[in-house]
């Protein structure tokens, strides 16, 4: 097989099309920070899961939809260690409410939950989220519907 050098043309289109990729995509899963979680009968949420890295951390995925038909999907995340660890993630959506969650510290005998956008589903949808759990740089996924 023979390689041939690109053409600048063809780097200069590429540069631009990568571009204006980033620069679309970006503004829909800007970094969130996490946040108390509050239960409500609103919320329909996963059973807790240990997390591979610690059996001390758990997390669930929650679906919270209020009565206008809104809804939105919660991260949540549980500390039960005697130690901080390091949190991150991302919630992904079939409803078009996703999000990353920024890195952060949790606390031992903290629980914080990382929030994604409302957004209107209507009735008769299914509604699927899927998390995923960095804990001290090790990801684990979880699905609640």
């Amino acid at each position: 097989m023979r390689l041939t050098a690109p053409r600048p043309k063809a780097l200069l289109v590429a540069a631009m099309t990568a571009a204006t990729l980033a620069a679309t995509s970006a503004s829909a899963s800007a970094a969130q920070n996490w946040q108390t979680v509050t239960s409500t009968p609103n919320m329909t949420c996963s059973a807790y899961k240990h997390h591979k890295v610690s059996n001390n951390v758990d997390f669930k995925v929650c679906i919270v939809v209020n009565s206008n038909l809104d809804a939105q999907a919660v991260l949540v995340v549980q500390n039960n260690a005697s130690v901080a660890v390091s949190i991150g993630g991302e919630v992904a959506t079939n409803f078009g409410s996703n999000v990353d969650c920024a890195s952060s510290t949790l606390n031992p005998g903290f629980t914080r939950g990382c929030y994604s956008p409302t957004v209107h589903v209507g009735s008769g949808q299914t509604l699927i989220a899927d998390a995923r759990l960095r804990l001290n740089g090790v990801d684990e996924w979880w699905s609640a519907s």
